[in-house]
């Protein structure tokens, strides 16, 4: 009935916060792929929601650059990462 625990070890990269907040600029709110509204907007702070994606994944040496990255809904990152 319970799962197994499992430890796990990961290396994570430190986003350029300026990099997500220009493919966000750039978005103007809609997604990059589907060219649909944002689905919803941030509690937070009234923005629309979209996920800056790399083109070229960090993990495979893709640069965290504005001409890497794109402003996408949640339902095409999901695709681009698994689909």
């Amino acid at each position: 009935k319970k799962p197994t625990v499992v430890q796990v070890a990961r290396c994570e990269f430190r986003r350029n916060a300026d990099v997500v907040a220009e493919i966000l600029l750039r978005a103007d709110g809609r997604c990059e792929s589907c060219g649909h509204d944002a689905p919803f907007i941030r509690a937070s702070d009234g923005t629309p929601y979209l996920e800056v994606h790399h083109i070229v994944p960090l993990a495979e040496g893709g640069d965290d650059t504005v001409e890497n990255a794109i402003a996408l809904c949640p339902n095409c990152h999901c695709e681009r990462h698994f689909g």
